[in-house]
């Protein structure tokens, strides 16, 4: 009789380190910051438009103009980044 695998039990599986490293957990949290920062002012500004701009904020436009461009160089970093260390992991 041959024994059958018990799939209650836990096997010993090696588990693979899916951690990231901090720079690149850094640069696409500030990706994603910049966007919905952009995103929102954008439709804070769409909003005091519909209501007749009687309380569009001062600079409020300088926002998604500023905070764009930056979310696009932390993209290029982030991928930048992501693309030495897998060469690093798969010369390894």
């Amino acid at each position: 009789m041959t024994k059958k695998a018990n799939p209650t039990k836990a096997q010993n599986l090696p588990v693979q380190e899916t951690s990231l490293p901090l720079l690149e957990k850094i640069l696409a949290f500030v990706f994603i910051a910049s966007v919905v920062l952009s995103v929102l002012a954008i439709l804070v500004i769409l909003l005091a438009a519909f209501s007749n701009g009687v309380w569009i904020p001062i600079g409020l436009g300088l926002v998604p103009m500023l905070a764009l461009p930056f979310g696009f160089v932390a993209l290029i970093a982030l991928l930048i980044v992501s693309s030495f260390r897998k060469r690093k992991t798969s010369q390894n």
